[in-house]
């Protein structure tokens, strides 16, 4: 089924073979190729010949048949079944717009078609646009679409989530209604940021402790990059006092001239060449050579000598080293292997641990945020919950007066708020702090029930009118269709369900099946459907029926003959009177 097309048509289309049974299902399938079915934009009445119209629309009306559709119901000889729609998206719900949007659904020129293909092989296949897409896709597009009213309890006024909704939408709480639930998930975010903090705040005050204790262990050794080597070689030297000591004495005075050492031999020598050389210039050279080597050994034994006086022996700076290099290296086995990584590990520390203490400090600010947006919700839900119960009474006592004018003058209807709980203590969801139900009553001594209770079609149809009849303005849905509102009414009540039938119209796009002659003369397009044998095979088919037809259609409804002259005369009045 398709939103109606700008020029006033609504179209069901399908394509391929189905069994029998399915043939008079789904709605379109009327033989083996292609069928167009149109429904007015206002009230259309379907009527039935030899079998149920309702199986017609009410079973598929709602979408099912792009989603239930299987092999089996594929039609002999054939290899394949395919159901489609087309959704002129001007006339539909805004949020179907959204809903299709939001998953990159593709519209083209305002439309949208929805298909389902099955197989003979049980395979099937499902499409929005040219999309692949889920079942349960389609069958959530089709409940935005459309919204059935019959015996089904999938019916979305049914459902208490709609309910809520709709008391929202009647008294123009959406709004402040989806400011709860924008708050709701607001502090619902904090409290899972508030536990994933407590639950590791154990784990992050030893991370804490530890990282501190590391930083203090590291600050308070005050190493410097390249001390670990500086006193590693004045620890050789202290260790090695002695020869070194007796070392630096031999060497002195083995070249000191003073005691005969080299110095004074290689002074001779240098005397013997001055000698040479004024008697041969070419010497000469040698002679500076060896007292360039003189001067140098000199100088030498000089630092050797001052060398050996500034030796002393410091036993104390000797264990002080030691017990600072066994510091440095027990830093190193605990946080790396060099003095460099044991700092870059201390600089590290203070910035985890400057992150830990943010951590700690936006727990908190967590946790008042919690107890800000507590209160806001509360705030919120209690507003919600005082206007819901106002709005409450007023859809009360509407629907009771609409469903009197509908032949239920005993009905009672009640909208009930009852308070959220968990655990036996109150609580607020994102829908408010209550739960929403309709309740009714459809005959005297009866006690309230459910909607979903109700077991009589013709009961909840008339129901469903009455509720749709009052939330005309505000419900979303634009198709509505109408299994058997007529059940177990005529005469004034029947003329009663015709007339909010078609003022109803006015404002949204109506299907109704019905055997009233009273309410099918009030619409403003009437389909016959029909079965018949063609070529050995029961087809199915329905066809509009306007002019004379139409008033021989209506006769029949009246006397189940539409010869009779009286009857024909009188469903002429009917239609003169009421026709849409």
């Amino acid at each position: 089924i398709a939103y109606h097309d700008p020029d006033g048509d609504i179209r069901i289309a399908t394509r391929g073979s189905l069994t029998s049974r399915q043939a008079v299902e789904a709605t379109a399938i009327w033989r083996n190729n292609y069928r167009d079915v149109r429904f007015d934009e206002n009230l259309t009445p379907l009527f039935e010949i030899i079998y149920p119209a309702n199986r017609v629309v009410v079973d598929y009306g709602d979408m099912r048949d792009l989603v239930l559709l299987a092999a089996i119901d594929i039609r002999s000889g054939a290899d394949s079944a395919e159901v489609s729609a087309v959704v002129c998206l001007s006339q539909a719900p805004a949020e179907v717009r959204t809903w299709l949007e939001e998953r990159e659904l593709p519209v083209e020129e305002d439309r949208v078609i929805l298909r389902r293909v099955v197989r003979r092989s049980g395979r099937s296949s499902g499409f929005i646009g040219s999309v692949p897409v889920q079942t349960a896709q389609l069958a959530a597009l089709g409940q935005r679409l459309f919204d059935l009213h019959g015996q089904h309890e999938h019916q979305s006024l049914l459902r208490e989530d709609q309910q809520r909704r709709l008391l929202d939408h009647f008294a123009g709480l959406r709004p402040l209604a989806r400011r709860v639930a924008a708050v709701h998930a607001r502090l619902a975010a904090a409290r899972v940021r508030v536990r994933e903090l407590e639950q590791s705040a154990e784990e992050r005050d030893r991370q804490a402790e530890l990282l501190r204790h590391a930083t203090e262990e590291i600050g308070a050794a005050d190493l410097d990059p390249g001390e670990e080597e500086e006193l590693e070689r004045e620890r050789r030297r202290l260790a090695a006092f002695e020869r070194i000591s007796s070392t630096a004495r031999a060497v002195y005075e083995r070249t000191a001239e003073g005691h005969g050492g080299v110095v004074a031999t290689l002074r001779g020598v240098v005397e013997d060449l001055q000698q040479l050389a004024a008697l041969d210039a070419g010497v000469d050279g040698y002679r500076r050579q060896v007292e360039t080597a003189f001067f140098e050994l000199e100088d030498a034994a000089e630092g050797v000598r001052r060398y050996q006086s500034s030796l002393h022996y410091d036993a104390e700076r000797l264990a002080a080293i030691g017990e600072r290099l066994e510091l440095i290296r027990a830093l190193q086995r605990k946080y790396g292997g060099s003095v460099a990584v044991v700092l870059d590990y201390a600089e590290r520390a203070h910035v985890e641990l400057a992150n830990l203490e943010r951590s700690r400090e936006a727990g908190a600010v967590t946790a008042h945020e919690v107890e800000q947006l507590d209160a806001e919700l509360a705030h919120h839900a209690a507003e919600l919950g005082e206007q819901r119960r106002h709005a409450a009474t007023r859809l009360r006592d509407l629907v009771q007066d609409a469903l009197a004018d509908l032949g239920m003058p005993k009905g009672r209807f009640a909208v009930t708020l009852t308070p959220r709980t968990e655990g036996g203590a109150p609580v607020i969801a994102a829908a408010g702090a209550e739960s929403v139900s309709f309740l009714i009553s459809a005959n005297a001594g009866e006690p309230l029930k459910p909607l979903r209770a109700i077991a009589s079609g013709g009961e909840i149809s008339r129901i469903m009118l009455a509720l749709k009849s009052v939330f005309a303005d505000s419900d979303p849905v634009a198709t509505l269709v109408f299994d058997e509102v007529d059940a177990g009414i005529g005469g004034a009540v029947a003329i009663a369900v015709g007339d909010k039938l078609a003022r109803l119209a006015r404002r949204r796009q109506i299907l109704c099946i019905t055997h009233l002659a009273t309410v099918a003369a009030r619409a403003h397009t009437h389909l016959r459907v029909f079965k018949s044998e063609r070529e050995g095979r029961t087809v199915t088919g329905v066809a509009a029926v306007s002019g004379p037809q139409r008033v021989a259609e209506v006769a029949r409804m009246l006397s189940g003959d539409d010869s009779v002259e009286v009857s024909l005369r009188h469903a002429a009045d009917l239609l003169g009177r009421h026709a849409g």
